[in-house]
C-alpha cells in the first residue's frame, strides 16, 4: 500500500491508493458472500438432519419401482404399498407370542420370557400381574421343581364380537420333579387376550406388532393328564 503525502504550506494530506481501496472492497464482498454460503450450508444440513429419508420401494421380481422419493407410483403383481395399520395377523401374532411366553417354559430363558410378556402388557396390567406372580410364588415354585414345558397352538382366532380380543387354544406338556421323581402332565388351555393399539406404534416392546396386552383370561378346557394318555 502506498501513501502519497503532499506539502502545501503548513498542512499535510494523506491519500489512499485507489487500487488498495478496490482490493479491500473486493475482499469485503467476497467475505460477505462466503458468510452467506456458510449460513445457507448450515441451514441445509440442519434440514437434512431432521428430514425423513426418502422412501424407495422396488419390486425385485419385476424391477418396477412402487415408490420413488415418497411418491406412490402404484403396485405390481407381487408388491403393494399401503398405509401401515394393525391387521388381524398382527393381533393374532401378539396373542400367540404372549401365550407362548407364559406357557412354554424353558428354565434357561424363563426370566427373559416373563419380562418379555410383561413388556407386552400395558403398565398397570403388568404391575398387577407381576404382583400376582410374586404373591403366589409362581416362578419360585417352577424353579424349585425344575419345570419345563412345551406349548403347541391348536387354534388362534379373532373374537367375532370384539375385534381386539384374540382366543388362543393350545396344549401344554409339563415335566417337573416332585419328591425326587419326574411327573408329567398335559393341559389344554383356552387363553383369551384383550389387546389395544400401542400409541407409540410398532416398537420392540410390542414385538413390532403395534399391539399391547390389556388383560388375559385362561381356562382349562381339558383335564390334566399324562402326555399320550
Amino acid at each position: 500500500m502506498s501513501v502519497e503525502v503532499a506539502n502545501r504550506g503548513s498542512s499535510m494530506h494523506a491519500y489512499r491508493d485507489p487500487r488498495d481501496t478496490a482490493v479491500v472492497l473486493r475482499l469485503t464482498s467476497l467475505l460477505a458472500i462466503l458468510s452467506c454460503l456458510l449460513v445457507a450450508s448450515v441451514a441445509v444440513n440442519f434440514l437434512q438432519y431432521y428430514r425423513k429419508a426418502d422412501l424407495v420401494v422396488v419390486d425385485k421380481t419385476s424391477g418396477a419401482a412402487v415408490v420413488l422419493n415418497n411418491r406412490e407410483l402404484g403396485a405390481t403383481e407381487t408388491v403393494r404399498l399401503d398405509r401401515d395399520q394393525i391387521t388381524d395377523e398382527d393381533k393374532s401374532y401378539t396373542a400367540r407370542s404372549y401365550a407362548e411366553a407364559l406357557y412354554r417354559i424353558d428354565p434357561a430363558t424363563r426370566g427373559e420370557d416373563i419380562r418379555r410378556a410383561l413388556r407386552q402388557m400395558i403398565d398397570q396390567s403388568a404391575v398387577e400381574f407381576a404382583r400376582y406372580m410374586s404373591k403366589e410364588r409362581i416362578l419360585e415354585t417352577q424353579r424349585a421343581e425344575s419345570w419345563q414345558s412345551t406349548w403347541d397352538v391348536q387354534e388362534s382366532s379373532i373374537d367375532t364380537r370384539d375385534a381386539w380380543t384374540v382366543q388362543v387354544i393350545g396344549t401344554q406338556d409339563i415335566t417337573r420333579i416332585v419328591n425326587g421323581a419326574p411327573a408329567t402332565e398335559r393341559h389344554q388351555l383356552q387363553v383369551r387376550v384383550k389387546l389395544a393399539a400401542d400409541p407409540e406404534g410398532r416398537t420392540d416392546r410390542n414385538l413390532r406388532s403395534g399391539c399391547r396386552v390389556v388383560r388375559f383370561e385362561v381356562k382349562e378346557i381339558a383335564a390334566a393328564q399324562a402326555p399320550g394318555a
